[in-house]
């Protein structure tokens, strides 16, 4: 009995230790769950809390950098020049940039059935430095000086000869020109193609170049063909004007735009992106205003070529032209290769010598220093730059004299 009472004791001895643990074991495995569960609490919280500044954020980012308009186009002007249109002498619009239709068909009733002088140009035609109340650009000191024809303007920033001869075609299938005023910029032969937004009057009309074995027109058309509107541009195998999932992203997209300024606005932050990629190179590379600007030979042919097809297409229309070298500031060293500079010269009188219907000037020197201004800097930085395009409304003056002086009476 005495053993079974020592075993019994033995054989209880060890149970209380065990309850006793086990017990101990149930309230910490508690107790570290609400540990971790007020651990993961705090974590979720803090990633609500960063998740809700985000939201906060991309909203405030998405207010500046879609907020507004934008025109981008123009935005190397600057805050000193001002982009401004030409109207004749009863205040109807003669100048168009973007080819609105409003402009476009005021423009094409001035006419009425009149030959026009008819000018092309970049943002030196639509553009003034330190512009005054009632200053005006040179072609409509023309257009309120030269009586015997009427005078139309369609400009575009940064031109490209190849937009010029885009432009005269479709243009001279509306309205009878008498003369082309062209400046031939060497800044622009750096240029290439066609840009939808100055492309917009074609696109609307679905104009294309006559058909041709010019691998260069070739390509022309097939860039109007790319800025028409998907249901006016049937995709490859089929016959259907657009898919369903155009229809439907085009749905969406009308009901977004018409709902949301943000939306309709979103085109802004891809261009100041663009602005800012632009500044960053030019100041990663050192890149100014004065920089000397190398021509690129595939851009320079291909332009160069252009003008050659403009120079037949307007012998064949019995269209006169005045070809010149356009203005640009000489109070400090020009912004080119020299040699190049004076070949592309020479190249533009010989251009003309050969061919009656042309007449060449050089004007690159004709604007005094103390007309030019300053521009917007081209790397970002808060110190303008020396402007070699644009100058003050004396100097569009002095233009317009030299240009009247030129026309074919």
């Amino acid at each position: 009995r005495g053993c079974e009472g020592r075993g019994d004791a033995d054989l209880a001895a060890p149970h209380r230790p065990q309850l006793q643990g086990r017990g101990r074991g149930t309230h910490g495995g508690i107790h570290h769950r609400r540990v971790a569960l007020s651990r993961r609490t705090v974590k979720d919280s803090r990633h609500a809390l960063i998740l809700l500044l985000a939201l906060v954020l991309a909203l405030i980012l998405l207010r500046l950098g879609f907020n507004g308009e934008r025109d981008f186009e123009n935005a190397a002007l600057g805050t000193m020049t001002v982009s401004y249109q030409g109207k004749d002498s009863n205040g109807t619009p003669i100048h168009t940039i973007k080819q609105r239709e409003n402009e476009v068909e005021s423009m094409r009733k001035s006419v009425a059935g009149d030959s026009a002088i008819f000018f092309l140009g970049n943002s030196q035609t639509h553009s003034i430095n330190q512009k005054n109340t009632g200053e005006v650009v040179y072609p409509e000191l023309i257009s309120k000086s030269y009586l015997n024809h009427p005078v139309l303007v369609n400009s575009l920033p940064n031109a490209n000869l190849q937009e010029f001869f885009t432009l005269l075609n479709w243009w001279n299938n509306s309205i009878l020109i008498k003369e082309v005023v062209i400046p031939v910029f060497m800044d622009d032969l750096r240029e290439d193609g066609l840009r939808r937004d100055f492309m917009s009057g074609l696109t609307r009309e679905n104009y294309f170049l006559p058909k041709s074995d010019a691998p260069l027109i070739t390509d022309l058309n097939g860039q109007l063909q790319a800025f028409l509107p998907k249901e006016a541009s049937p995709k490859k195998g089929s016959a259907a004007s657009a898919t369903p999932q155009d229809r439907v992203e085009q749905a969406i997209n009308e009901w977004l735009s018409e709902r949301s300024q943000t939306w309709r606005n979103r085109p802004n932050a891809r261009g100041d992106l663009f602005m800012k990629l632009y500044q960053l190179r030019n100041q990663a590379f050192g890149i100014k205003a004065t920089s000397k600007r190398k021509m690129i030979p595939a851009r320079m042919n291909r332009n160069l070529q252009a003008l050659d097809m403009l120079i037949g297409f307007t012998s064949e229309n019995d269209i006169d032209v005045l070809l010149y070298i356009p203005p640009i500031r000489q109070d400090v060293e020009v912004p080119y290769d020299l040699n190049e500079y004076n070949t592309f010269i020479s190249d533009m009188e010989q251009l003309a010598s050969n061919q009656k219907h042309v007449h060449f000037r050089n004007w690159e020197d004709i604007i005094p220093a103390r007309l030019w201004g300053v521009k917007a800097s081209t790397n970002g930085s808060d110190e303008p730059e020396l402007d070699f395009m644009h100058f003050q409304f004396a100097g569009h003056e002095i233009l317009a004299d030299s240009i009247l002086n030129a026309l074919s009476r």
